[in-house]
């Protein structure tokens, strides 16, 4: 009898359906709290703590702190190199931006035509600049532009075009231009694929009405496709925008070192000089958070302005 009744209590609808809530957070609890713990040990603390130096002047090199309230964010907004630093951002973030998901898209409506044949080893050429690291993109775009034996001015003087060699990291005019070149040749893969992946997912049928309703190739790509592809457009968007801001540190740091003339100087290459060259950390600190409070900007406005519909492909 005790038997049974133990049985009866123990498999009680009640108690299983608690013991099941339990089991899923506890589920819920070791798949999540481990990624949640590195997330804040690797990004929340040290934004966290950039936003406490920004408040003070510090070496780096000893533990003597001095409080200077706002005065690192004066010496910012009053800084001509940060203004010049952050004119190069929005060049880079915007044309880089533009190209990539245009040359993206385009690559990737070409592909996924039926009439292009050995798509797989195209998918594999354009992916293959991600494999490398932006310091391997970068001394290889570097040896390209040396203006005595780089191949662009081989290739220009072979062409009888002499007169449009130029000292392409060296010149104010076509520094930032000769920068773009690599950062979309290294990028524009991943986005290749990323645009093919929901371009073969939309259904043929839609395709079929609009070519019904008289809807040529071109047509059908900016009516149809791009509509459809506004969703994944819009997190590309963000998703390389976020990467833009510390991406291009790399590329600069290595192939021009911000210059000539400041030329090509990015808020995160000025970050690094005068955090961890001059020693100035409260300073660096606080372009930091104005790099921070940039990347929030634009997130808030592709999502204000890119209005996107999700569509049943």
């Amino acid at each position: 009898m005790r038997n049974a009744i133990a049985t009866i209590w123990a498999h009680r609808p009640g108690r299983r359906l608690r013991s099941e809530k339990l089991s899923r957070k506890v589920f819920i609890g070791l798949s999540v709290g481990p990624v949640f713990a590195f997330y804040c040990i690797g990004v929340v603390v040290p934004n966290l703590l950039s936003i406490a130096l920004s408040f003070f002047r510090w070496t780096g090199l000893s533990w003597e702190f001095t409080w200077v309230g706002m005065r690192n964010y004066d010496r910012m907004l009053n800084d001509p190199i940060v203004a010049k630093a952050l004119m190069n951002n929005i060049y880079f973030a915007l044309v880089n931006m533009v190209l990539v998901i245009a040359i993206a898209l385009l690559m990737a409506a070409m592909l996924t035509n039926k009439n292009i044949k050995r798509t797989r080893f195209f998918r594999t050429i354009f992916y293959f600049p991600n494999v490398m690291s932006v310091a391997v993109v970068s001394i290889l775009w570097r040896f390209m532009y040396d203006p005595r034996v780089g191949i662009v001015n081989a290739v220009l003087r072979a062409l009888g075009l002499d007169d449009w060699t130029r000292i392409w990291l060296g010149d104010i005019n076509t520094v930032r231009p000769a920068l773009v070149v690599p950062q979309v040749w290294a990028a524009v893969g991943l986005y290749i694929l990323i645009y093919m992946t929901t371009m073969k997912s939309i259904n043929t049928s839609i395709y079929e009405a609009a070519e019904i309703d008289g809807g040529n190739k071109i047509q059908q790509f900016f009516f149809v496709t791009v509509p459809i592809l506004l969703p994944t457009i819009k997190i590309t968007m963000i998703y390389f925008l976020a990467g833009a801001l510390n991406a291009g540190f790399a590329f600069i740091n290595i192939m021009t070192a911000g210059g000539p003339n400041r030329e090509s100087t990015v808020l995160t290459h000025y970050l690094y000089e005068r955090a961890f060259v001059q020693n100035d950390i409260g300073y660096g600190a606080s372009i930091g958070v104005f790099v921070l409070v940039i990347g929030f900007t634009m997130y808030f406005l592709i999502n204000k302005f890119i209005k996107s519909e999700v569509y049943e492909t």
